[in-house]
This record gives structure tokens, C-alpha cells and sequence, in this order.
């Protein structure tokens, strides 16, 4: 009786570690699969930035239709209304400054500045001339992305993006030269460049980002591809699917929350290069506008990182409360219901 205890005994220590030995290897294996998971994770989410971005840029900025369509708008702003005007009464003034000064035109300066603003309002907002403020930002579609020679550089000669406003020009000075004061203007011949305005300084860095989308947008199909098999091995590989989806909604709220500080990093960042004040407006509202549709992606995006969050939180509440025990847990709870004496 004494022996058969003892074997009793031994039986259930071999077991006992026979148990521990298993579960040692499982924690092993899982430990293993869960880096996988998280390495496979880490280039979903950044896949999903890039994506994003590469969608926003095919679509948008490099579609010239798209983004003539996109900042058309941009001349209803009051403060690009400013900075047009500011550029037409400087030219306006200097073709006014003649040797000799014609009689009666001693305010000309004065009326020039008072008339031009409202003069240049009315006729950006005109719907009449819609067409022709088109034509100026399809036109100047290839400055903002740096293209020469029909191919985007990240060096360009160029070191700046103009908009060439010449007919708004000469309907302006019209319209100003019908009163007496200014009618000395009808005989004055405006320079070449006359109504060409001034709304972006290149940067380097930005060129090269624009580069950089560009040679992106050439392999999206493929990354797109990568993202989807990186994402369905992720969940195939880890021991907990649940918690690899819900990291994965975090992380993809994560990336449009860094794309969306970006973004407004960017905008501000106008405020300090830009001295003048109604330069800086303009400039953020052309920004808002280039930009609006890749704010709206990084909302839908970070918005299916929220679904992914819920879903993955409510099956893995699921599965703890309804699924099967795994296998650690069975080995302590064996251990537990046969300690060893």
C-alpha cells in the first residue's frame, strides 16, 4: 500500500512537469508568433499612412483636373482677394509713375489704392471669369509639383509657384481707368509680367516630398497588397487574433492622428515663414484647400481604426467569456487540483 502511494506520488510529480514543460513550449511558441504579429503590425500601420497618402496624391494633387477642381475655390477668399489686389496696385502704381505726369492724375496713387480692392473682389468672385481662374490654376499645376520637362524634379530652376492672373489684370485696370483720374491708364502699356502673382516659395524638402509621393504612387498597387497580406498573417500567425485586431485599429488611429498633427504642423508653420500677415491667410487657405481631401481620408481612416478597435474588443470579450480554456490555464488549473504532498 505504501509503495503504491508513493508511485502515486511520482506519477503525479512527472505529470506535473510533463505539464509545466508543455506549457513552457507553448508560452515559447507564442512568444515567438506574437513578435512576428507585431513586426507584421508595425508595417500594416505604416502601410496605412503610406496608403493615404499615395491615394491622396494619385487622386488629387497629381489628377490635374482634380486639382484645378480643388483650389478654384480658393478665389472666393477674402485674403486671397488681398494679396491679388496688393500685387495689382504695385504694378498698377509703378506703370502710374511716368517721367512726365500727366494733368489731373496728382492723387493717382491714392485712387489707385482705394480702387483696386474692390475692383479685384468683384471681378474674382464674377462668375463670368471662372473659367479663365481655371485656366490660371490648371496652368499652374506643374509649378506646384515641381514638373520640368514633363517630369517632377526635386531641384527645379523655379523657386517659386505663380499664378498668372494677366486677363483679371487688364479687366482691372479698366475698370479703374474709366474715371477721370486714372484715364491716363488707358495709354500706358502694363508690363509682360503684369497681373502674374506670387503665391507659393519652393523648398527643397517640400519638393523632394512631393518626389517621394510620386515614386510612392507608382507602387501602391503593391503596397496596398502588402498591407492586406501583412494584416491577414498577423491575424493568422498571432495566438490571440482579437488583440491583434484591436492593436491594429489603435495603431491605424494612431498614424492619421501623427498625419493629422502633420498636417496642422504645416499650417502653422506658414505663420512663421510668411511676415506678411494677409500672405500668410492666403497661403493657409490655399493649404486648406490642397488639403481638405487628405483631412477627410485621415477622418475615414481614423474611423475604421475606431470599428476595428470595437469589433476586436467585442470578440475578445466573447471569446474569453464563452470560448475554450487555453492550455496554460488548463496546466495551473491541474496543478492546482493535484498539488504535490
Amino acid at each position: 500500500m505504501k509503495n503504491q502511494r508513493e508511485t502515486g506520488r511520482l506519477n503525479t510529480v512527472e505529470d506535473y512537469f510533463q505539464q509545466l514543460v508543455r506549457s513552457w513550449r507553448s508560452v515559447t511558441s507564442r512568444t515567438v508568433r506574437e513578435a512576428v504579429a507585431v513586426l507584421l503590425l508595425l508595417i500594416v500601420v505604416l502601410g496605412s499612412g503610406f496608403s493615404a497618402l499615395t491615394t491622396y496624391a494619385d487622386l488629387v494633387v497629381f489628377d490635374e483636373d482634380r486639382f484645378t477642381e480643388e483650389l478654384a475655390g480658393i478665389f472666393d477668399d477674402e485674403d486671397v482677394h488681398n494679396v491679388v489686389a496688393a500685387s495689382f496696385i504695385t504694378t498698377t502704381i509703378e506703370m502710374a509713375d511716368l517721367p512726365v505726369t500727366p494733368a489731373g492724375s496728382a492723387g493717382a496713387q491714392q485712387a489707385i489704392q482705394q480702387e483696386v480692392p474692390a475692383v479685384v473682389g468683384e471681378l474674382l468672385t464674377d462668375e463670368a471669369n471662372s473659367q479663365l481662374l481655371q485656366q490660371a490654376v490648371r496652368q499652374a499645376h506643374g509649378d506646384v509639383l515641381a514638373v520640368v520637362g514633363g517630369t517632377r524634379v526635386a531641384n527645379p530652376p523655379i523657386r517659386s509657384v505663380e499664378i498668372d492672373l494677366g486677363p483679371i489684370f487688364n479687366q482691372t485696370l479698366a475698370e479703374i481707368a474709366t474715371g477721370e483720374e486714372l484715364a491716363f491708364l488707358n495709354s500706358v502699356t502694363p508690363p509682360v509680367d503684369a497681373g502674374v502673382v506670387t503665391v507659393l516659395q519652393r523648398t527643397e524638402p517640400g519638393d523632394r516630398f512631393w518626389e517621394f509621393l510620386g515614386q510612392l504612387q507608382d507602387r501602391r498597387s503593391s503596397t496596398i497588397t502588402l498591407i492586406l497580406l501583412c494584416g491577414m498573417g498577423a491575424l493568422l500567425i498571432s495566438p490571440s487574433r482579437t488583440r491583434v485586431l484591436w492593436s491594429m485599429g489603435a495603431g491605424i488611429v494612431a498614424m492619421a492622428g501623427i498625419l493629422g498633427v502633420g498636417i496642422y504642423g504645416s499650417r502653422a508653420l506658414l505663420a512663421v515663414l510668411i511676415d506678411n500677415t494677409d500672405t500668410v491667410r492666403a497661403a493657409q487657405s490655399i493649404h486648406e484647400a490642397l488639403l481638405g481631401d487628405l483631412s477627410g481620408r485621415l477622418v475615414d481612416m481614423a474611423l475604421i481604426g475606431v470599428l476595428m478597435i470595437v469589433i476586436g474588443a467585442a470578440l475578445g470579450w466573447l471569446w474569453r467569456r464563452f470560448g475554450p480554456t487555453p492550455p496554460e490555464e488548463r496546466a495551473l488549473a491541474v496543478s492546482e487540483a493535484n498539488p504535490v504532498l
